[in-house]
């Protein structure tokens, strides 16, 4: 394991690299980019040994792909065409005022749950080498995530056109020509809710944050992402903005109390405890930070560490639920007909809650039947009936047959395999040490093989979901079909608008739906690492369904065929009768 300023020197330079490149025009950082890059790795080969090599290489390419996402040409190109827009505009620009205290609360929370993970990569002890890798990878996403949101506070500037009805956000890497005439929803708060704006204590949402103080925000709600922006709700602008929008807009107002007030308390424990166990690494590697310290055996380490991975799976549910603020629903259509398929999937105790979310998705959670719960987001909630009850079937048929225990259980065995496979080949394995590349294709091997074996385990468990949800409908999969085919489409709506607020020209860009037949390579990736199946594989499975052994075998027999590049099979054409146009292979 290289030291750990080695990495960090290494991971800046990467850092350098990506933005010299993204800043320059497209051609030269392109030439830049590539020329750079295989001078770096010639380098690190010539100057390390091959496994710190390997190591600093995989780091620093994870850095750089996770930046690339944020680089985004395509948004600069709309900053660029947005600031040719005003310049031709009639506009005015929305003064704020910046409180520094707000960037730095949201800094300290970032520090405050990575702290203890920190500790372990400079502290422990060398044999923690590999644990020390992936820590190393978690904070580098966390870091990069990060850093749109210090870019919004610095650099976000608001301008509204009265005479085109549209609100610009002018952000060096996130800006957002937003049409007010397409707002869903507004909402006026006193303040920011740290809680529900910082993506360490968020799940199922999709926020954009340019709040930049603490004072009264508005938040947008537009197809696929929410936007929070401090506003003076008394100011003339904004009665200006609100005429602007469509008279059944829906409006509300909600009061937001201080981190610290007896209101807030419940709510900032459960949200902690979901960033430092889930979103972050601080919970396991204190723990194990504790054990070393103590100089516990090992099988004293993995017994605690097993106990807390249990209890933890075993309150998911509650923690998951806090992390949306979802809402449990008691009462209303959606809740009778939620209540009718769990009587006929025979799990009546599970709950339903709704999450305040503009992406369309279904979750269930819980290790058992006496904590079942499924939780939907408001924008699946206005899709029709038929597709909500399919979605709703489906993860019932997820707690029914304990899918959340079955993958958990997959993912603990693996790393079980892993461990028995060390000890009693451990001769072997010392043997390694002296050809040290073979043992670290070996560990690089394993470390593709896993998210492999996870997605097998998981999308036997969702095409089982398909084919017991749609026997509570009809045998022929029909609602089911047409439900996955709905929300299908919902989600490729909710991304191409998505795609318009923040790129130039969101219809140029080629990218198929996700109810139709990508590539082979985008195949290959659903197929082998994706925890679902491709939708049209789905939708086609339940469209052509012949019985379950007909569905697993066709699926198990897609895994391979339709991985493969397209001039290895046979012709491929779509079934149009079947699929609605959705296209499929026979």
């Amino acid at each position: 394991m290289p030291q750990a300023m080695t990495i960090i020197s290494y991971i800046v330079l990467t850092g350098m690299i990506a933005f010299i490149s993204f800043i320059l025009p497209k051609r030269i950082g392109k030439l830049f980019e590539i020329s750079v890059i295989l001078g770096f790795l010639i380098y690190l080969f010539l100057t390390y040994e091959i496994t710190e090599a390997l190591m600093l290489i995989s780091l620093c390419a994870f850095v750089y792909g996770s930046l690339l996402v944020i680089f985004d040409r395509d948004k600069q190109a709309k900053q660029r065409q947005l600031k040719e827009e005003l310049k031709q505009s009639s506009y005015k620009k929305i003064q704020q005022e910046k409180d520094v205290r707000r960037l730095t609360l949201d800094i300290f929370f970032v520090l405050l749950v990575s702290s203890i993970g920190l500790l372990f990569i400079f502290y422990a002890p060398a044999t923690y080498a590999l644990l020390k890798f992936f820590i190393g990878i978690y904070f580098i996403l966390t870091i990069t995530q990060f850093i749109s949101r210090v870019t919004n506070y610095v650099t976000a500037e608001l301008y509204f056109l009265p005479e085109q009805n549209r609100l610009i956000i002018m952000s060096a890497l996130e800006p957002r020509d937003l049409p007010l005439e397409e707002v869903q929803e507004i909402r006026r708060e006193t303040g920011p809710d740290l809680l529900r704006l910082h993506p360490l204590f968020t799940f199922m949402s999709e926020n954009v944050d340019y709040t930049i103080s603490f004072n009264s925000v508005l938040r947008l709600s537009f197809p696929g992402e929410t936007i929070y922006i401090n506003f003076d709700l008394k100011s003339n602008i904004f009665k200006q903005l609100i005429k602007g929008m469509k008279e059944d807009t829906e409006q509300k107002e909600k009061k937001v109390v201080a981190l610290w007030h007896p209101d807030n308390l419940k709510r900032l424990f459960w949200k902690g405890y979901y960033a430092i166990t889930v979103k972050g690494v601080s919970a396991y590697t204190g723990l194990l930070f504790i054990l070393i310290w103590l100089d516990a055996p090992s099988s004293v380490m993995i017994s605690f560490v097993l106990l807390w991975w249990a209890f933890n799976l075993y309150i998911s549910d509650r923690v998951l639920v806090a992390a949306s603020d979802g809402k449990k629903l008691t009462e209303g259509k959606l809740f009778n007909e939620a209540q009718q398929l769990f009587k006929q999937a025979g799990i009546s105790k599970t709950r339903l809650y709704l999450v305040d979310s503009p992406i369309h998705n279904g979750l269930a959670t819980g290790m058992n039947l006496g904590r079942g719960t499924i939780m939907l987001t408001t924008a699946t909630a206005q899709l029709s009936l038929d597709t909500i009850k399919a979605i709703i079937a489906h993860e019932a048929i997820h707690i029914k047959k304990r899918d959340i225990l079955t993958n958990q259980i997959a993912r603990m065995l693996f790393f079980a395999v892993i461990a028995a496979g060390s000890y009693l080949f451990y001769d072997q394995l010392l043997m390694l040490t002296d050809h040290i590349v073979l043992l670290t294709i070996l560990i690089y091997v394993l470390i593709i093989l896993f998210p492999v074996y996870l997605s097998f385990i998981a999308q036997w468990t969702e095409m089982r979901a398909d084919h017991l949800a749609s026997l509570l409908f009809d045998k022929q999969g029909t609602q089911m079909a047409n439900g996955l085919y709905e929300l299908g489409k919902a989600q490729d709506e909710a991304v191409k608008k998505k795609l318009s607020y923040s790129t130039q020209d969101a219809n140029s860009v080629k990218r198929k739906l996700s109810t139709e037949r990508e590539g082979w390579f985008m195949r290959f990736i659903e197929f082998q690492f994706m925890v679902h199946p491709p939708l049209y594989w789905r939708i086609y499975s339940l469209r052509t369904y012949k019985g379950w052994r007909s569905t697993l075998m066709g699926w198990a027999g897609a895994r391979l065929k339709e991985s493969l590049p397209d001039f290895f099979r046979k012709s491929i054409h779509c079934n149009e009768q079947n699929t609605k146009g959705v296209n499929a292979w026979k």
